[in-house]
């Protein structure tokens, strides 16, 4: 659960990091310098009450077997919770991003049983927040690349977004090769040459602070 971690302050510019990760694979690449990390899932934290200042996670919740039982137990261990994470509640949302709207359909499915954003604020007290993207956004998330879109071209660049891993080789291949056609033929410019003009977008991603 790449994502998950706590974080006990002691002074404004030291900090003692715990993070979290139930996976072997996740957690033997890892470098040596790393934080330390605890064999366990979110849904059952291995730690007392209260004990970290500050429990956080990085697009990692749509991973989870219980999403709202994980937040609950973020919430128990800590002062403040901090969750990065997506919102489906607004109809119409598969369609806020050209790349799920006209390639990736299946995304739906992936966030089939994912809760309502309204039952996560809901179970930790949060308030939700936008976090738009910027168009050079560097992080490599799914939605990095909305105004670049030949980006989704490059396997280096997939190979960093679980979406292509949950819906399949046959349909990422399918997505690619018609993404593909539609750059060189201009279609996709013009469906999408609004883009251009954007410096952000908000494509539902929603900072939740408890």
């Amino acid at each position: 659960m790449a994502g998950l971690a706590g974080v006990s302050v002691r002074t404004l510019h030291h900090y003692d990091v715990i993070a979290v990760e139930p996976s072997t694979v996740m957690r033997g690449q890892r470098p040596a310098d790393a934080a330390p990390c605890v064999a366990a899932a979110a849904e059952s934290l291995p730690f007392a009450d209260q004990s970290f200042d500050v429990a956080m996670a990085v697009s990692t919740v749509h991973h989870w077997g219980d999403p709202i039982a994980g937040l609950r137990e973020m919430r128990r261990v800590a002062r403040r919770v901090v969750v990065l994470t997506f919102d489906t509640d607004e109809p119409g949302w598969q369609d806020r991003f050209w790349l799920t709207r006209d390639y990736l359909p299946e995304f739906t499915a992936v966030l089939a049983d994912f809760p309502s954003l309204a039952d996560m604020v809901d179970a930790i007290g949060a308030r939700a927040e936008p976090v738009p993207i910027p168009w050079d956004c560097a992080d490599g998330l799914f939605e990095a690349y909305w105004r670049r879109p030949a980006a989704y071209l490059e396997d280096h660049v997939r190979r960093a977004m679980s979406v292509w891993t949950r819906v399949g080789p046959e349909v990422e291949q399918r997505a690619v090769r018609s993404l593909s056609d539609d750059l060189g033929s201009g279609r996709w410019a013009e469906r999408n040459g609004g883009l251009s003009g954007l410096d952000a977008t908000d494509l539902g991603l929603r900072l939740l602070v408890a």
